[in-house]
């Protein structure tokens, strides 16, 4: 009863903060995409715009995504690895 009492107001929680940062999501989308626009050429170097976010602003993002699913895949092989064939 504790535990479900604890994960519905966890979910309440992330509900209320979803909302609230979608309220301010469109002045946040605008100053980024601002800042993308006057600033892809000095920041990068690239003579286009698309090439620009997707090769050397998202290239942290990237990186990081692979590294969480090398590092799942792992885990899951090793977790199956040590079940055998219960």
């Amino acid at each position: 009863m504790r535990q479900a009492a604890l994960t519905v107001f966890v979910l309440v929680l992330m509900g209320f903060v979803l909302l609230i940062a979608n309220g301010h999501r469109e002045i946040l989308d605008n100053e980024v995409a601002a800042y993308y626009v006057r600033n892809f050429t000095s920041d990068t170097g690239a003579g286009n715009a698309v090439a620009a976010i997707y090769l050397n602003y998202r290239m942290y993002d990237t990186v990081f995504e692979a590294l969480i699913l090398i590092t799942s895949i792992i885990g899951m092989l090793h977790f199956f690895k040590i079940g055998g064939n219960k």
